[in-house]
């Protein structure tokens, strides 16, 4: 009998130490959304391997995903209603006794499909959910209503790529105020603003507080098919006196460089100079078709901070007044023009105070989406809802910023010379800051 008891007494140590095992749960680090053309994809990333089962519910049209022995924390809660696409209208989720609930809001009739991923690099286990609807190759004639072909079009993606994270708290300034949880706040409040816009759709790089390496940042870009990437840091310096916001695009110099390093990689480089593959291109002829792409992508970029400097004017100090160029490794995607906004000086007292007052964050992203928006409705993207709305509608109206010309608001909205002097009859090329002019249909 004492032998049996002494062996159970060494042994309950380690029946408490497996139940603990079982008992702890796994976290949810992280939910990221990917649109690809028919199909938007969601990971679910996991600090440790778990089952999940799926299953689909319709009246209305939804998919329900159950994870067990799963938990979730606030950060990545607080970055859900940032989670849409052109079918998924948005995520909810529930704790439940043995896990969580997530259950994807759709606008209609999806193909699901999950699979377990493991661990790679930075990631931890992923739960891999894949929405794919409609058929892209579907040659048949159908009468449609306007409203329906409106349906059809694709939102201008934006990327919001908030900087640093997870162990890497990027500037630490005054008032204990962290570089990483200030973008991370002005990125999930830039995201809100511009899904709020009909047509474009903002996805967050990271929406919790983790660490995402430089070039996984502008994978995600491209995964998701954006239109353009806003990467968004907080300066800081050796003088506290320096202050101000800024906004950079690419340098001709980090353009060469990154030139190289595709032009090295030339079975991943198809999709860099529209859909041309580089592979059976000599040397020469390879490097001429990518340096018309990056400078198209930079003059992009600019164009778009320019919008973006001139909003921002209105709520914060501007370090520059022109769009500042340098050799970023996040701006140098060759097919996504990038800009990569500084919210302002943390290491500046008054900065600091400003970036830590949410309602000043509020202002900052309004008028970083205000700039976004301005771009997009001047010059939308073929084949997007704006474009096709700009055309059904016979044009817009733009109010003339300081430094534009007529000559470079016609270019900039891809319409002749001749055709806005008509619309507004003008007899000259002479316009003023805050004049109105109507935008004649594409």
């Amino acid at each position: 009998m004492y032998k049996k008891f002494f062996s159970l007494y060494w042994l309950l140590p380690v029946l408490f130490l497996a139940l603990s095992a079982v008992a702890q749960a796994a976290q949810v680090k992280d939910i990221r959304v990917a649109q690809q053309p028919g199909a938007t994809r969601l990971v679910f990333e996991l600090d440790s391997s778990v089952s999940h089962r799926m299953f689909p519910l319709s009246n209305p049209d939804r998919i329900v995903l159950d994870v067990s022995n799963t938990d979730i924390s606030q950060d990545v809660v607080n970055g859900l209603s940032a989670l849409s696409s052109d079918v998924l209208m948005r995520v909810r989720y529930a704790k439940r006794e043995n896990g969580m609930r997530f259950v994807l809001d759709l606008n209609k009739k999806v193909k699901a499909k999950t699979s377990e991923l493991g661990a790679a690099g930075e990631y931890g286990p992923r739960i891999l959910v894949e929405l794919e609807y409609g058929t892209q190759n579907n040659t048949a004639a159908v009468v449609k209503s306007l409203a329906s072909i409106s349906d059809e079009k694709r939102d201008v993606v934006v990327v919001i790529d908030p900087g640093h994270g997870g162990k890497d708290p990027g500037a630490l300034g005054q008032y204990k105020v962290r570089e990483k949880d200030i973008v991370l706040s002005i990125g999930r409040e830039l995201a809100k603003r511009l899904n709020a816009i009909q047509g474009i759709k903002a996805v967050l790089t990271r929406s919790t507080d983790e660490y995402l390496q430089l070039r996984d940042r502008s994978r995600i870009a491209r995964e998701a098919n954006a239109d353009l990437m806003i990467s968004i840091h907080a300066d800081a310096f050796t003088k506290p006196s320096a202050r101000g916001a800024s906004v950079w695009a690419l340098s001709l110099s980090g353009k060469t460089s990154e030139m190289g390093r595709w032009l090295a990689q030339q079975e991943q480089a198809a999709d860099l100079v529209g859909g041309i593959s580089l592979d059976d291109k000599d040397q020469l002829l390879a490097e001429v078709l990518l340096d018309m792409s990056m400078n198209s992508t930079i003059q992009m970029s600019l164009d778009i901070g320019n919008k973006v400097l001139r909003e921002m004017k209105g709520v914060a100090v501007l370090h520059k007044n022109s769009v500042q160029q340098a050799g970023f490794v996040v701006l140098k995607s060759p097919d996504i023009p990038s800009i990569l906004v500084e919210t302002g000086f943390v290491s500046n007292k008054t900065e600091a105070k400003n970036l830590s007052s949410l309602t000043y964050r509020r202002k900052l992203a309004a008028s970083i989406a205000n700039g976004v928006e301005d771009f997009f409705f001047s010059n939308p993207p073929d084949g997007t809802y704006i474009a096709w709305r700009k055309n059904q509608t016979g044009g817009y109206t733009y109010t003339v910023s300081k430094g534009d010309t007529l000559s470079e608001i016609a270019r900039r909205n891809g319409v002749s010379l001749d055709s806005l002097r008509s619309a507004n009859t003008l007899r000259n090329d002479v316009i003023w800051v805050g004049q109105k002019l109507s935008i004649p249909a594409g």
